[in-house]
């Protein structure tokens, strides 16, 4: 039979049933196979081996069921000990899994905690989701001094070049005002509102100020 640094080494190499005799005789334990394989013990190959000996306790505690009176005292003890032993391997490598999967789960929700909540002015020309206090405040900064230099331009235009700067003038307002709307539509939508309620006159000073709603909403995790 194979040795152990053999078969933790070359494990792709030995069926399962000789990995599963490998085990019962003691050469290697199922909490070793899981560990210091590097990953070569897949989850089908553990199953198929725990089938195998679970099909063995099966075996060993039938036979020593129907020929309890036949076989010499000596013997069942032995039996009893063997049986222990692979429930024993079993319950490790279903505690070592156990562990596994929740040591996933833990770096799975590490990562959604992280990616669930984006920066600032990540989608500023959407209208969906929700947007903080914070990022509504430097929106309107942004939207103040565009607003400034368009009339900074404008109040410096000659007749030469009066056409060309209120094309300008007109490009940009496009962008300015979806910005400006898009952004306050997710304000509202922070607050549990509708993107429409930021047509409500002087509503825009109480978007500054007001808290949030907590947690998940209508429209969206919370971007806090």
């Amino acid at each position: 039979m194979a040795s152990k640094k053999e078969i933790l080494k070359n494990i792709t190499n030995y069926t399962p049933e000789e990995i599963a005799d490998a085990v019962r005789s003691g050469v290697v334990s199922m909490y070793e196979l899981g560990k210091d394989t590097e990953g070569a013990f897949t989850p089908l190959l553990r199953k198929r081996v725990k089938e195998l000996l679970e099909q063995e306790i099966v075996t060993i505690e039938h036979n020593t069921t129907e020929e309890t009176s036949e076989v010499d005292n000596t013997i069942i003890p032995n039996c009893q000990s063997q049986i222990e032993t692979l429930s024993s391997e079993i319950e490790t490598t279903n505690t070592l899994e156990d562990n596994m999967s929740n040591s996933q789960a833990e770096e799975q929700s590490h990562v959604t905690n992280t990616t669930s909540k984006p920066g600032m002015f990540r989608n500023p020309f959407s209208f969906t989701g929700r947007i903080r206090r914070t990022e509504y405040g430097l929106s309107i900064i942004i939207c103040f001094f565009i607003n400034l230099l368009m009339e900074v331009m404008m109040s410096a235009a000659t007749e030469s070049n009066a056409a060309a700067l209120l094309v300008l003038y007109l490009i940009i307002l496009i962008p300015y005002c979806w910005f400006l709307w898009a952004q306050g539509a997710k304000r509202c939508h922070d607050r549990g509102n509708s993107g429409w309620y930021q047509i409500i006159p002087f509503y825009g000073f109480w978007m500054l100020f007001a808290e949030g709603e907590a947690g998940i909403n209508e429209y969206g995790n919370s971007p806090k």
